[in-house]
């Protein structure tokens, strides 16, 4: 996800920013994040300009001039290990900072979009597979408590956040990957790894919230089954959208 975030910003040299592109190309669930990211991106163009808080600029300034002082008594220190005497690195401070504020501007609401939406793909530069691949967790650890719905499940925007960027929760039962994969597919939905999953009451009675793609930009399905739910059974609750 951070090298998605980070193409999709134009920071990477132009060798890997190549190298994604082609894998981007190919690679429909990477074009879905990047579409999400244009539009995230365009919504925070509305948004007033970010700043840094002045007590944390002021820590990184100090951070940054204690590395350049390290840089500078690491290169005029002698060298008795080094057959030949090794340049001394030169650090423009002023030119640091002002990267680093243009880097935090144009990137804070990238990198926060890619979180955001960091369960629809798994995006890796390697051969094989991916061995830190989200899966859904082996059982309810968070010990939150079931949000409450009557009716049908439609979250107002804390929700959907909480719901979306929280640690994933199952019910018992679809704690089970062969389970969830099942109970996903009774209800037409290809893949394994939804965006979100939440614990819920519907009318009182225990539910598993699972918030997915709906395949535009903005727009997501939430969908809500019955704790029975699996191969052959979709136990539909509710079938609502969250943004758009």
């Amino acid at each position: 996800m951070d090298l998605l975030a980070d193409f999709h910003a134009g920071v990477l040299d132009q060798e890997t920013a190549d190298r994604v592109r082609v894998q981007v190309e190919e690679d429909p669930e990477a074009r879905e994040i990047l579409a999400a990211l244009d539009a995230t991106t365009a919504d925070l163009g509305d948004l007033p300009p970010l700043t840094i808080p002045d007590d944390v600029s002021a820590r990184i300034d100090a951070a940054l001039e204690e590395e350049v002082r390290a840089w500078s008594q690491q290169a005029t220190a002698p060298q008795r290990s080094a057959p030949e005497p090794q340049p001394a690195r030169v650090v423009d401070f002023a030119e640091a900072k002002r990267r680093r504020r243009r880097r935090f501007t144009a990137g804070a609401g990238v990198l926060a979009a890619a979180a955001a939406v960091a369960g629809i793909v798994v995006f890796s530069t390697g051969g094989g597979p991916d061995e830190n691949a989200a899966q859904p967790p082996s059982g309810t650890s968070s010990g939150r408590p079931p949000l409450a719905f009557q009716g049908e499940v439609s979250l107002s925007p804390a929700q959907f956040s909480e719901a979306l960027n929280g640690e994933k929760q199952y019910a018992a039962a679809l704690a089970d990957p062969a389970r969830l994969v099942g109970c996903l597919q009774a209800n037409g939905v290809q893949g394994s790894n939804p965006l979100g999953a939440r614990e819920v009451t519907l009318d009182g009675r225990p539910a598993q919230l699972l918030i997915l793609s709906s395949g535009e930009i903005g727009r997501f399905r939430l969908l809500t089954v019955g704790t029975d739910c699996g191969p052959g059974n979709p136990a539909t609750l509710s079938d609502t959208a969250f943004g758009g």
